[in-house]
């Protein structure tokens, strides 16, 4: 009986050593393949020990559940575990996974894209700041057709042949340093999605907006008004001013349209820039250029859906930031003489 009993215990000293071994194996020394495949997961505010952990064992991160919870309640990490998007491999140690956890911030990299950036100009910017962000892979997620699995409901409505140039809101994000293309353009999307939602702006599911004009066409003339005007009045001035245009048939000769073909920030266009070929020429072409010419601000969007009305149909600004309007050509012209600067 004795042998038997002292047999036991050593089986049960045997288990004891082998999974203390084990354990300690997977808190510290485990490390993944050198060729593992990255992994990202979503840890969302206010998630439980136990659901990070589901998560991290689904996406086979962590060996055992268990010994992961029994890792985070010794190291007393429970607090320090925080919300974000993070990226990691399969079969991590526990300290290395807790580590990365704890530390969403420091992962991170702050960017702002002002509003009036052109997709170029904003895949320029991130480039810069995001090792998983180059210009090509910006150009393939935001060109038509768009591979997005986020933000349908707004993209729904993009004509054919057009990407999502007007659809990426401007705004001050933070990313994890090696945020992808795709990740940054759906967080941009649903940024809008949510910015309209805020300002009480509906967007209808047959995305034809009260004033007529389709979503797409919304942003559109939105990006018009932000590239030619800054402070809100002048943008719904303008804003009503494009469409008194668009009513009586008038070209809307935005010299930002121009601008957006030959890659040129003049605010006042040459006679020779005026005659370039292309449909997105609001000088040559009547109505609303094919699709946004960049990605505008809220103000800019409300100020198309609220626009001023008013006899003016011509506008310029003077090289102190000041907008004048007038009701005829002539006006216009002299007002051109008188202030040495083109518009609109």
């Amino acid at each position: 009986m004795m042998r038997i009993f002292a047999l036991i215990i050593a089986i049960l000293v045997l288990v004891g050593v082998s999974l203390g071994g084990s354990f300690l194996w997977d808190s510290f020394l485990l490390s993944p393949a050198k060729d593992a495949t990255e992994v990202v997961i979503e840890v969302a505010p206010g998630a439980s020990v136990d659901t990070i952990t589901r998560t991290l064992k689904e996406k086979e991160i962590i060996t055992s559940r268990f010994f992961f919870k029994t890792y985070v309640k010794l190291a007393h990490a429970e607090s320090s575990l925080q919300a974000g998007r993070f990226t990691l491999k399969p079969k991590t140690s526990f300290h290395s996974v807790v580590s990365t956890l704890s530390n969403a911030k420091a992962n991170e990299v702050q960017v702002t894209i002002p509003e009036g950036f052109t997709r170029d100009q904003i895949g320029a910017t991130l480039s810069a700041a995001f090792s998983g962000v180059d210009t090509t892979s910006w150009k393939q997620v935001t060109n038509a057709p768009t591979t997005l699995t986020q933000g349908q409901e707004l993209l729904a409505g993009i004509p054919s042949g057009q990407g999502l140039e007007g659809y990426l809101f401007p705004d001050t994000y933070r990313f994890r340093n090696d945020a992808d293309a795709k990740t940054v353009a759906e967080t941009m999307v649903l940024t809008l999605q949510r910015r309209l939602a805020e300002n009480a702006i509906v967007v209808p599911t047959h995305l034809v907006m009260p004033n007529g004009l389709t979503f797409h066409q919304v942003l559109t003339l939105a990006s018009l008004v932000e590239k030619e005007v800054r402070a809100p009045e002048d943008m719904a001035h303008v804003a009503g001013i494009f469409y008194t245009r668009l009513k009586i048939g008038m070209a809307l000769q935005a010299d930002a349209t121009v601008n957006y073909v030959t890659g040129k920030s003049d605010p006042a266009i040459s006679l020779k820039d005026q005659q370039v070929d292309s449909p997105y020429n609001t000088y040559q072409h009547l109505g609303l250029p094919p699709g946004p010419i960049s990605n505008p601000g809220m103000n800019a969007i409300k100020a198309v859906l609220n626009p001023v009305d008013s006899d003016d149909l011509y506008y310029l600004t003077t090289p102190d930031g000041q907008v004048i309007y007038a009701k005829t050509f002539n006006e216009h012209v002299a007002n051109k003489y008188r202030y040495m600067r083109g518009g609109g």
